[in-house]
């Protein structure tokens, strides 16, 4: 058992961990749809459809608890993949959901079959009847309730990836996985974008995926993936697993600059901030942020001095400038005045202030910020419907890790989950599909970040098969099922 054990030890010192287990044809099949969505931005919108087909045909494929790594990989590619108000990302959700819960049921023989998150459901259903509110009064249309239908079964899918979580080290792969498929999805939109698009993508002043529109939101997106790189690089067992994580660091960072947002700009401060001053709090990372420092050091020196007249220079210098010298001396771009205008008009109008109002209602100008467009959106009364939900969500997503991991919490493992906030200053509502998604990964971070204080995942001695060390978590798991379930009756007796 113990050379079993040494021999295990010694590979895992050697491989690098983020290329195991990983399904080739999902990156394969999330290419060439992205390249399909790419044409359809210049050719005919046909191609749309048969991006859509690919994916579709791959979800055929795909064991249901897979579909997260296709659905995360499309995350950043959502406004280039969008037809009829729905987005392939909706499509994913709505396949997953009659899957697991209709066609698939896995208890549906069982007197228990498989329950959709009570909590999650309710928070979600109060903001939808808090929607329709604004139907009968005839402010808005039906679209808000479908859009409130979207959101509910968005926010059930994504809880429900992480209640199908069972043990500590099935968590931490799976939680892994999706974070590399995050990753490489949003470098293949990008990538695609340059070979189909390069007039607005590499060529462009500021890079986007789709001409005149979304390159704020990219940009964000670049940052939350250098945020779990980065936060990768304080976790990694040798340098092979380093020099990957740098590799991957290295577009990000350009592309961060490339799109020339200075919300996502604000965030790589943030990240690479907090990773200094807290990671060198932790012993084991202190070599590798150590070396992340002198790397981008040299990178940027590189950047700037060596790729004279080049589209990156151009990039860098110009998101540089973008800081010092903004456009009519303001740093914000106007963002200031709107949130003045949005403040103005709620604090005049109760009815505004207190239930919220249309787009219209603010001069059609939307207020580039999360949380004054969440109260703009829907008042008093519906921020705290909309804090309820996401709340629930929270302690959800909690609930399921804990359940099986007890882990030490460390300042920057509560990185992604700010970075929400943080560029939710200068973004859009938290509502919209990638903020959310985004919330659900920061809250899971925060405690599969950490390394594990609990002995469930401990190796059993004396059988070298591991049978015993099976046999030993289901009749915890079962215990624990049993206590959820009976917990207050049995504790009567």
């Amino acid at each position: 058992m113990n050379r079993v054990l040494k021999k295990e030890k010694t590979e895992n010192k050697t491989s690098v961990r983020y290329f195991e287990g990983l399904n080739l044809w999902i990156f394969a099949a999330v290419f060439v749809a992205n390249i399909f969505f790419q044409l359809s931005e210049v050719s005919s919108s046909l191609f749309l459809y048969v991006g859509i087909f690919v994916i579709l045909l791959t979800l055929f494929f795909l064991d249901k608890d897979d579909y997260i790594y296709i659905f995360i990989s499309l995350l950043s590619a959502l406004r280039v993949a969008t037809i009829f108000n729905v987005s392939v990302i909706n499509i994913i959700t709505i396949v997953y959901l009659f899957r697991a819960y209709v066609f698939e049921n896995e208890y549906k023989k069982e007197k228990e079959k498989r329950r959709l998150p009570k909590n999650v459901m309710i928070a979600c259903i109060v903001y939808i009847v808090y929607s329709t509110m604004y139907v009968l009064l005839g402010v808005r249309g039906l679209r808000e309730i479908l859009y409130g239908i979207k959101f509910l079964c968005l926010l059930v899918y994504i809880v429900d990836v992480f209640r199908s979580m069972y043990n500590n080290n099935q968590a931490e792969k799976k939680f892994m996985d999706i974070k590399v498929y995050y990753v490489a999805g949003t470098l293949i939109a990008v990538f695609s974008s340059i070979m189909i698009n390069p007039s607005y993508s590499l060529d462009a002043t500021r890079m986007s995926l789709m001409e005149g529109a979304g390159v704020n939101q990219l940009g964000i997106s670049l940052a939350f993936c250098l945020a779990f790189v980065t936060l990768g690089m304080t976790r990694v067992t040798n340098l092979k697993e380093w020099a990957v994580l740098a590799v991957t660091a290295l577009p990000l960072l350009y592309f961060c600059f490339a799109t020339q947002s200075r919300t996502s700009i604000i965030a790589l401060i943030l990240i690479f901030a907090s990773t200094l001053i807290f990671g060198y709090a932790q012993k084991k990372a202190r070599l590798w942020i150590t070396l992340m420092l002198i790397a981008s050091v040299v990178v940027f020196g590189a950047l700037i001095f060596l790729a004279d007249g080049t589209q990156i220079q151009e990039n860098v210098l110009g998101t540089i400038e973008r800081f010092t010298n903004p456009r009519g001396d303001d740093l914000s771009n106007g963002r200031f005045d709107l949130w003045q205008m949005y403040i103005d008009k709620l604090s005049n109008d109760m009815f505004l202030f207190f239930f919220g109002g249309t787009l219209e209602d603010f001069n059609g100008v939307q207020a580039h910020n999360m949380f004054i467009e969440i109260f703009a959106s829907d008042g008093l009364f519906g921020t705290c419907v909309i804090l309820f939900v996401y709340t629930t969500v929270f302690f959800e997503i909690r609930k399921a890790i804990t359940s099986f991991r007890k882990s030490k919490k460390y300042v920057l493992s509560f990185l992604p989950f700010i970075l929400v906030f943080v560029t939710g200053m200068a973004s859009h509502t938290l509502l919209n599909t990638e903020p959310t998604v985004n919330f659900c990964m920061g809250t899971a971070m925060i405690y599969l970040y950490g390394e594990n204080d609990s002995d469930e995942d401990n190796v059993a001695d004396g059988n070298d098969t591991g049978v015993e060390l099976v046999g030993k978590r289901k009749r915890y798991k079962n215990i624990r099922r049993l206590d959820r379930r009976y917990g207050k009756k049995l504790r009567r007796i």
